[in-house]
Formats: structure tokens, C-alpha cells, sequence
């Protein structure tokens, strides 16, 4: 017959097989491979970065502009970054300066062959003596033309304009104000004494 001992021998045997059961359980459980859940890191930086860049840009074999700039970030897009602001010269068809266009910032849409300027625009046209300012200046190479919708400022020798929106030929020579808000006189020393 059995005794206690056997019995007790036989319910612990039971209990160990019962648990070693459940834990190679848990452990097929915890070792089972976990779902991936992290999506994989897209890299859209700079494909390449350009040092001290010269781009000219000309139509019939003439120059119309060049483009300077410190460094230029070629984006996968085709787009282009100047970090670091742009220096622009314009020529006249003789290939003299007609006017410049220097900006804190640049970015170039390939798509749409347009620049935009960001930041301390300054245009300067050398002919007429006028200087525009401005916080963001578009440039179309193609068609010539330079456009805002920002506030403008155009200093010339003998008046400040203000107002804002502005479109004009990229030389500067031909340009109107969207919306004219001032128009000050400014006399000459000599004058004002005189």
C-alpha cells in the first residue's frame, strides 16, 4: 500500500512536470521573434554639397547672369539650397553689370526654373542709381523677370519709395509697385542751406 510519502513523492513529481510545462512555454513565448515596428530612415539630405560655385546662366549664346555663391547643396529632388546666401550679377548685352541681387539665403526650384532669395535682399541697379531692399525677391531666368509680395523699400538719390509687392525686369531698368504706400523726397544738403 502507499504511504503518505508516496503520495506526496507522486503530487510533487505531478507539480514539477506541470511547471517545467509552463515554463518552456514561457520561454517559447519570450523567445518568439518580435515584430518589426520601426520604419526604415529615409535619408533626404544633400546629395552632394558644392564649394564656391560660379552659374552662369545666358539665352542666344549671351550671358544675362551670373550666379555666385559659397556653397550650394544639390537635394535629391534636383532642387538646389545656398545655405549661406548668393551674390547674382546681371549683364547688359554688351556683358557689362546692369545690376546685382545679394540675399542672406537662396533655393532653386528645378521644376519651376525659378530662385528664391530670403534675407537681407539687396538689388542694386548700376544704371538708374537705385538700390531695392527687401526680405524675399522670385527670379525666372527664362523669362527675365524678378517678383515679390513682400514689403519693398527703393532708394534712389533724391527719394525712397516704399510699398509693397513689386515686379521688374531681373536688370532692374523697368519696374511697378503692387501697392504704393510712400513716396519721400530727400533734399539735398545745399538745398535745404542754400
Amino acid at each position: 500500500s502507499k504511504t503518505a510519502f508516496d503520495e506526496l513523492q507522486g503530487s510533487f513529481y505531478f507539480l514539477s512536470r506541470s511547471m517545467a510545462t509552463c515554463l518552456i512555454g514561457l520561454g517559447l513565448f519570450a523567445c518568439e521573434p518580435e515584430k518589426q515596428t520601426t520604419v526604415p530612415v529615409v535619408y533626404d539630405g544633400p546629395m552632394r554639397t558644392l564649394e564656391k560655385v560660379v552659374i552662369l546662366h545666358s539665352d542666344s549664346a549671351l550671358i544675362k547672369a551670373r550666379v555666385n555663391a559659397e556653397r550650394i547643396l544639390l537635394l535629391q529632388n534636383e532642387d538646389r539650397e545656398v545655405p549661406d546666401g548668393l551674390f547674382i550679377e546681371f549683364l547688359d548685352k554688351n556683358g557689362a553689370i546692369s545690376a546685382t541681387l545679394s540675399s542672406d539665403y537662396a533655393y532653386y526650384f528645378k521644376e519651376e526654373d525659378r530662385w528664391r532669395a530670403q534675407g537681407n535682399v539687396i538689388v542694386d541697379n548700376i544704371a538708374n542709381n537705385e538700390t531695392l531692399l527687401t526680405e524675399e525677391l522670385y527670379w525666372e531666368p527664362k523669362l527675365g523677370d524678378v517678383y515679390t509680395e513682400k514689403f519693398v523699400k527703393i532708394e534712389s538719390p533724391d527719394q525712397v519709395i516704399t510699398g509693397t509687392g513689386l515686379k521688374a525686369k531681373q536688370d532692374f531698368s523697368t519696374w511697378t509697385l503692387d501697392k504704393p504706400e510712400g513716396i519721400f523726397e530727400i533734399e539735398d544738403e545745399e538745398g535745404a542751406n542754400g
